[in-house]
């Protein structure tokens, strides 16, 4: 479920201090101007996997909570793995005993997101399946390490990524195969707000986590995923409609002069093609799967 978290200290008047204790933090970077002897932001240390941050005017720490946890047990930086509900309150009140006030610190970016075990390559759908995100090409579909296949769309207050979660870690276990993971970024403080969550104190709120997933899976359902097309299987007219509406420049530069009434006729037209030749199944299996993959986590 929660990921990756940044959490700001928009007053640093105690952070700082607690930061530049080596009582609490042995070691710390920071900049020194060589001729001057001034030392000069950012400070850097880690909290375990967290970096921790102290710029000129703020305080922040950001990194994922979930390879925390991971490596808090396992010793392992890492999140290929279910990270459940008691998982999430584990780590979140191993922060509060290590941090100040850090329970109730506002949170400024959050990803929600899911592994779920497919029946197929992750690459494979993501490759041939997965299309577009409001009928809008991705933006990135390279992986920070090269590895695995990838596809982001960048909105201007959320990302939505997709990914192949088991090459990213190169598992070569079983039940490690197939792992495709779909996650949400939250980039704007106001929208987490609107969903209940202001400090990370709120994502102990199981009401809090359901409107995450909620949205998660509002967002999943504008995405453009379809199976992959025979074409003897379809009449030739439906088959090159089909093929013009999976391209993304058909949206993005063919009817983008286009009015908003023609652009939901084609949108539906779309769909019914869709539903005619039942390419829907992939989608559906994802959107089964990460309910309940939900379920599961919240409960656990």
């Amino acid at each position: 479920m929660i990921d990756f978290v940044k959490i700001l200290y928009k007053d640093k008047s105690e952070f700082e201090p607690y930061v530049n204790d080596p009582d609490n933090f042995p070691e710390l970077i920071q900049v020194l101007e060589r001729h001057s002897g001034e030392i000069r932001y950012p400070h850097k240390t880690n909290l375990e996997t967290m970096d921790v941050v102290i710029a000129q005017k703020y305080g922040y720490i950001k990194n994922s909570l979930h390879k925390l946890y991971n490596y808090l047990v396992y010793r392992e930086n890492a999140n290929y793995n279910d990270f459940t509900y008691s998982n999430l309150c584990e780590s979140i009140e191993y922060l509060g005993m290590n941090l100040p006030d850090i329970a109730f610190t506002g949170i400024t970016q959050l990803e929600f997101g899911f592994n779920i075990c497919v029946s197929k390559p992750a690459e494979q759908i993501i490759r041939e399946n997965v299309l577009m995100h409001k009928y809008k090409n991705y933006n990135h579909n390279k992986q920070y390490d090269g590895k695995g296949e990838l596809k982001r769309f960048d909105h201007s207050n959320y990302l939505v990524k997709i990914y192949d979660k088991a090459k990213q870690y190169s598992k070569e276990f079983d039940i490690h195969h197939n792992i495709l993971r779909f996650e949400i970024r939250h980039t704007r403080r106001r929208d987490l707000n609107d969903l209940g969550v202001f400090n990370l104190n709120d994502l102990r709120n199981k009401d809090n986590l359901q409107r995450l997933f909620e949205n998660a899976i509002m967002r999943f359902d504008k995405m453009q995923i379809i199976d992959s097309i025979l074409e003897e299987s379809i009449e030739p007219e439906d088959f090159q409609k089909l093929i013009r509406f999976k391209n993304p420049e058909y949206w993005q530069e063919e009817i983008k002069e286009k009015s908003g009434t023609f652009k939901m006729r084609r949108r539906n037209e779309f769909n019914a093609l869709i539903e005619k030749y039942s390419l829907n199944s992939t989608k559906n299996e994802l959107r089964r799967l990460l309910i309940e993959k939900f379920n599961h986590l919240i409960n656990n």
